[in-house]
């Protein structure tokens, strides 16, 4: 076989591969698309996949049908995202910490960063709020600063583990401020309650939604906001950032697929995403249950966002003397 022949046939096969590659995306959606939660159901997060899904179902025309797929903390239902059939008919809804903290420090997992997976938009984010007992003696972040710095070592603050977003907020408050908090972890959100309505607790790292009930009966009060822009949810509580804070911290869900997506099918996605969240009646429900409508960013603009996260991470696993795994 000479050259010219080898190079022909190449070229058919290349072009072969392109034409099904567009026939796939002109074609999509032709069947059910498989939604996985690496979480188990119930609760918020449930919640919010059942109500995006519903909408994403009206407005790309298929079947969206959740899986869940719990376990390593998020970690094993993502890596089966990662590595599905880059195809458009799995997807996955995965947060922050799962994307860019988790492969600083769980070894092995199939996926290192931004590179092993397509993000195809933002779902809804929710910030951290710090909260006191409604009979303490603070009720702002510069008085939070100010009880802790006159009690340097002796303020304790309940979060839900030491590498979540709670957790690093105590930490880099403690940076920022030069305090001496000492954040401890509890085992969920009822304990975290339990331990700072009985006083054993001086402060809660915690979620709007998490905390809500004991505000509403006026057990507990918000006193500061982690994000950058206000919280409706607690529409009167101030943001750290206002008080001279740089923290922006809080869980933010992403849809993601398999790397190799088609492009088409990628931006078709990405549309149908944006198209949800703009939704006046996903916004509400978004509001209603704690959350912050994402910024509008384009795919660069979150991989951005993805990475700047990530040398957050790195910078917070330095500052509480853990070396990151890769």
């Amino acid at each position: 076989m000479g050259w010219s022949t080898i190079r022909a046939a190449g070229l058919a096969v290349t072009m072969a591969a392109l034409g099904a590659t567009t026939a796939l995306a002109q074609d999509w959606p032709s069947r059910d698309i498989t939604f996985i939660i690496p979480y188990a159901p119930g609760g918020g997060t449930d919640m919010l996949a059942q109500e995006f899904t519903r909408k994403l179902s009206d407005v790309i025309g298929a079947t969206v049908i959740i899986d869940y797929r719990p376990g390593g903390s998020g970690s094993v239902g993502t890596g089966i995202a990662v590595r599905a059939p880059a195809d458009g008919y799995t997807v996955a809804m995965v947060s922050n910490g799962n994307l860019t903290m988790s492969p600083l420090t769980i070894p092995g997992l199939p996926w290192d960063g931004i590179d092993d997976y397509v993000v195809l938009g933002k779902i809804g984010d929710q910030p951290v709020v710090l909260a006191a007992r409604s009979d303490a003696e603070w009720s702002t972040l510069e008085e939070y600063i100010a009880f802790a710095k006159s009690r340097p070592g002796n303020v304790h603050a309940a979060t839900s583990g030491q590498l979540t977003p709670s957790g690093l907020g105590v930490e880099m408050l403690n940076a920022q401020a030069d305090l001496d908090v000492v954040a401890i972890p509890m085992s969920g959100g009822a304990e975290s309650l339990t331990q700072l309505l009985g006083g054993h607790v001086d402060a809660l790292f915690s979620y709007g939604p998490a905390i809500k009930g004991q505000v509403d009966a006026g057990e507990l009060k918000p006193v500061t906001v982690f994000s950058t822009t206000p919280y409706p949810f607690f529409a009167d509580t101030g943001l750290a950032q206002d008080a001279g804070y740089n923290i922006d911290l809080g869980t933010k869900f992403y849809l993601i697929a398999p790397k190799d997506l088609p492009q088409d099918i990628a931006e078709k996605l990405r549309a149908a995403t944006l198209e949800v969240t703009a939704q006046d009646d996903f916004q509400a429900f978004l509001a209603n249950n704690g959350y912050v409508k994402p910024a509008e960013l384009d795919a660069a603009g979150m991989v951005e966002e993805l990475k700047a996260e990530e040398r957050l991470n790195r910078d917070a696993l330095t500052l509480i003397g853990q070396e990151p795994v890769l």
